[in-house]
């Protein structure tokens, strides 16, 4: 049986992609930190090179058993020996080039774990018996995997979590998430360039952390943190799925870079409380001084030219903003139907705080813009509002004030008025580019996603939508959204100096040919194409192998429709079946007349 420790820290690093070179240093810095006994240390490590294995670490185990249960925190002291982390690799069936015996006919070599144990013994009078590593190369049902695949995020998540709650029993639990982000619509989160699947949605993001609180609660044991090292994870729809797992999460609302949270710290300061305090840890105070060394860490980052922001959150309040977020969503939906209303959404829709590409948006920030757009024009002298719109500018008002005191950080306090706990433990941001920030984005696009993207069917599912009722969900605005301020078609738009040979008044059709044309080139687009080099979530990154994650600067804010034919003439089909051949002369000089010898 295992013994049971105060702390079980976990690190799973997604690195089969070109963040991988990089973590290397992640892992020493996680060594370097030392160990104390009363707390497992545990990594997963998935390389991007072909070929090369899974590697899982219980972290400082042989200096751990050399300690005899006493600290060593921070490996204090002027020694300069530089610690590797092979000898903390946890072996499954790999084999020596030796047999185990000199009587072994079997040609097999020892296995490596056991070669390890006698040594051990032998040398050190230690007893060396670690868990044997879960199998990197089997299935989510335990199949054996061709040659190259490995699992996917999902299955490889979730082995690892059980592979913990099993072999490393504790009183607390905190997960570390080193990867690609961008989990909601299923960009790159946790991205495996070797795995049939490549990424992991949020739904089962959800269901994996779910399950495995789950699992540890038997054991009467506590999830407390949930840690994103990855890019534009801090939003309101990944909150909301995931309350009900850990009791906080950390994450980014923008670009996160390898190197800016410092593991050795972070370690150091869990093992020092445990040394104070043991059982008595004030984890939440704990986790705001976490909170404050990665912000610190990634100081250095604006020598780079990088800015940076950070949220901690308290996962069991957030369903507090429920119906704040109600009352906005519906509020906005009714304020859509008058243009005035509609021009402030838009306006301070661009205005507010954005990440990634302009595809999520600060929602306080938004809320703020909105609400003092609305408190400036009613104090405009002369303005006389109707009651209906009146009604509904204060309904949007209202709305905006209640999601803002929700979201009002606790961190760092008012000394004259300290806010109670909020949902925002502590937010801040370092550097000129996310100095709106409040701590949360919403997902918040400006143009409607094409059609075969799959971010709405995945947006459908989430528990942001689902559990809110039908026209009071964000979703359900967004949708209004994207639809009611999407242009007119070019030549729906009035415009008396404009003048288009293929239409009479009243949309009669004079040129069938070049109608046809118009027609495929719709259709070709609307079915295949997007209107700029956007997926669903924004542009690809400008260099795949980046490290940071960082955003492309091609985006386009323009919510234009995809298929430029007038809106009283739009089909999913041409509007005339015209033979193959001559479709031919629609695009060159000949047509079906003289194209014969």
């Amino acid at each position: 049986m295992c013994e049971t420790k105060e702390w079980t820290l976990m690190f799973y690093f997604a690195s089969d992609n070109p963040l991988a070179i990089s973590i290397v240093s992640q892992l020493k810095a996680i060594k370097s930190a030392g160990f104390h006994p009363d707390a497992n240390v545990v990594c997963q490590f998935d390389p991007f090179t072909p070929g090369t294995p899974t590697h899982v670490f219980d972290v400082n185990l042989i200096n751990k058993l050399k300690s005899e249960r006493i600290a060593n925190i921070g490996f204090v002291g002027n020694d300069p020996f530089v610690r590797n982390m092979l000898e903390d690799k946890l072996w499954r069936d790999e084999t020596t080039s030796t047999p185990e015996s000199v009587a072994s006919q079997s040609g097999r070599g020892e296995f490596v774990r056991k070669a390890l144990r006698r040594v051990l013994k032998k040398r050190h009078r230690i007893e060396y018996n670690p868990p044997i590593a879960p199998n990197g190369r089997n299935g989510a049902n335990g199949e054996s995997l061709e040659a190259g695949q490995e699992p996917d995020p999902e299955t490889a998540l979730r082995k690892f979590l059980t592979f913990c709650a099993e072999k490393y029993p504790a009183r607390h639990y905190m997960l570390f998430i080193l990867g690609h982000g961008i989990v909601v619509g299923n960009d790159i989160f946790m991205l495996d360039e070797h795995a049939t699947k490549q990424a992991l949605t949020l739904s089962e993001l959800g269901e994996v952390l779910s399950d495995f609180k789950h699992d540890i609660e038997l054991e009467e044991a506590t999830f407390e943190l949930i840690s994103f090292h990855s890019c534009s994870v801090s939003s309101l729809e990944v909150a909301y799925e995931l309350q009900g797992t850990a009791n906080y999460m950390l994450a980014s609302q923008g670009p996160t870079f390898v190197g800016s949270w410092p593991y050795r710290q972070i370690l150091i300061r869990i093992f020092n409380d445990l040394v104070e305090q043991r059982r008595d840890i004030d984890v939440r105070k704990m986790l705001v001084k976490i909170f404050q060394y990665c912000l610190f860490n990634a100081t250095d980052f604006l020598l780079a030219g990088y800015s940076f922001q950070l949220t901690l959150f308290d996962l069991n309040k957030i369903s507090t903003i429920k119906e704040p977020i109600e009352r906005l969503s519906m509020a906005l939906v009714q304020g859509l139907e008058d243009p005035l209303i509609q021009n402030f959404i838009l306006l301070s829709h661009w205005k507010a705080q954005s990440f990634f590409n302009e595809m999520f948006t600060d929602l306080y920030d938004f809320c703020f813009c909105l609400s003092n757009k609305i408190t400036e024009f009613k104090k405009h002298p002369g303005i006389t509002l109707t009651q209906k719109l009146a009604d509904r500018l204060e309904a949007i008002n209202n709305a905006c004030e209640k999601v803002m005191c929700r979201l009002v950080k606790e961190n760092p306090a008012k000394p004259d008025n300290p806010y109670g706990e909020q949902i925002i433990v502590a937010a801040d941001s370092l550097g000129p580019a996310f100095q709106y920030s409040r701590g949360l984005s919403v997902y918040f696009p400006w143009s409607r996603p094409s059609e075969d993207s799959r971010i709405m069917s995945e947006y459908a599912k989430y528990k942001l939508h689902t559990e809110f009722p039908k026209d009071e969900s964000w979703f359900k605005f967004l949708q209004e959204y994207l639809r009611l301020t999407m242009r007119e078609v070019s030549k729906d738009e009035i415009d008396p100096k404009r003048y288009s040979p293929r239409w009479l008044d009243g949309g009669k059709v004079v040129n069938q040919d070049e109608t046809l044309a118009e027609d495929i080139a719709s259709l070709v687009y609307v079915n295949e194409g997007v209107l700029s080099q956007a997926t669903a979530l924004g542009p690809s990154k400008g260099d795949p192998s980046d490290k940071t994650g960082l955003e492309s600067e091609i985006l386009s804010i323009k919510n234009y429709p995809r298929d430029t034919r007038s809106s009283n003439k739009r089909r999913h089909e041409g509007y005339y079946s015209f033979p193959f051949s001559q479709t031919f002369g629609l695009f060159g000089e000949c047509n079906s007349n003289n194209n014969h010898k």
